[in-house]
């Protein structure tokens, strides 16, 4: 799986390429008001995503999460028994005194949802399904 970083480029693919041929033919209204879910869901998500790494990065304060943050990433984590997969959107590794590579945090990052309990819910199943993988997950913390 690979993904599209830049938002500009995102778009193209996901929203100006597929309905060109509507583009050409002055259907720009049209095209947005059907492509505005794909739109969030593919542009504005994803970015959305990043700019929290970004600022678990650079501005979290090593209170927000128990320890110093030092990589900030994303990732799945596989599920066997449902035969499905889990995506995390901010994964923060870091340093808690002298330990470093700590797993401080999985994190939910969503730009059109309210997040509740259900979001955190999914972030405990798949902290539980990394400490049956012999994951260390003792400092981790839920993040919405």
């Amino acid at each position: 799986m690979y993904r599209v970083g830049e938002p500009l480029i995102a778009f193209d693919h996901a929203i100006s390429r597929p309905k060109l041929p509507l583009l050409d033919r002055g259907m720009a209204e049209q095209v947005w008001e059907s492509s505005l879910p794909r739109f969030l869901s593919a542009v504005v998500g994803p970015h959305f995503e990043q700019i929290c790494r970004e600022w678990v990065a650079h501005f979290a304060a090593p209170e927000t999460f128990g320890g110093m943050p030092i990589d900030v990433s994303y990732g799945t984590v596989p599920d066997q028994a449902l035969r499905t997969g889990y995506e995390i959107d901010v994964v923060v590794r870091g340093a808690v005194d002298q330990d470093n590579g700590v797993l401080l945090s999985l994190g939910e990052a969503k730009w059109d949802q309210v997040m509740g309990t259900g979001h955190l819910e999914r972030l405990r199943h798949a902290q539980a399904l990394l400490a049956g993988r012999g994951v260390d997950v003792s400092a981790v913390r839920p993040a919405c």
